[in-house]
Order: C-alpha cells, then structure tokens, then sequence
C-alpha cells in the first residue's frame, strides 16, 4: 500500500515540475511593458507600443547590465535604479500624448496605493536591514 502511495504521490510531482517547466513566460509576461492592461487604459496606438517596447528594451539591457557589475554597493545600485526610472517615465512622457500621460500617472499611483510600490521608494530604515522594524 505505502509503495503504490509513493509511486502516485511520485508521478504526480513529475507532472507538475514537467508542467511548471513548460510554461517559462507566465512570469515574464506580468513584467511586460507597456502591458495589456496599459494597452488598452491609454488607448495606444501600434507606432506607440513599439517605440514603447524598444525603449525599454534598451532601458532593460542598462539596468541588467548595472545589476552585473560586482564591485558596486547596494546603496549605488539602488541610486541607479532611481536614476533609470526616471528615465523610463521620460521615455513615457516622450511617447505618450499629455492626456495619455496624466493616466499612465494615475495608474502608477493606483499602484503604489495597492501597495505595489516601485523599488527605491522604500523609506530608509525599513525592513529586515533597517532600523526601524516594519509595521
């Protein structure tokens, strides 16, 4: 009886682990930019989508390339990760119109109130290495 447990119990695990391998895009597609649902928001247009997608592939390979660099601090990778934001929301006012571009600010803040803030806007001294612990 424990044998044929185990066994089921066994081939069951494979095919969720062989299932899981089959599907390595699901999580890089919530990362895409601009997103289906930002897409369709902002009403944007096809020449949009891909001046959008091609800056930030260039923004991407800059900020991959930083996070491969060994020899700087954490508080240096963070400054440039600040830094190449910035430029991503300068790249979106660039290719958005003024209307579009008060509601892509609208969403981001109905983000962050989600409590999906950006990375870097962490007040200091929170968190595991802070010294204020998180409430």
């Amino acid at each position: 009886m424990k044998t044929k447990l185990f066994m089921v119990l066994a081939i069951v695990l494979m095919c969720v682990c062989s299932s899981l391998q089959a599907q390595p895009g699901k999580v890089r597609k919530a990362l895409e930019f601009p997103n289906k649902q930002m897409i369709k928001e902002l009403k944007l247009t096809d020449e949009q989508v891909a001046n959008l997608k091609k800056d930030n592939a260039e923004l991407r390979a800059q900020m991959e390339a930083s996070r491969d660099k060994k020899e700087v601090s954490r508080a240096e990778m963070k400054e440039a990760m600040v830094k190449m934001r910035a430029a991503r929301n300068e790249m979106v006012k660039k290719d958005l119109t003024p209307e579009q571009y008060k509601i892509y600010l609208e969403l981001e803040k109905k983000k962050a109130e989600n409590g999906r803030r950006p990375q870097g806007d962490k007040p200091e001294g929170e968190g595991p290495q802070g010294d204020r612990p998180l409430e």
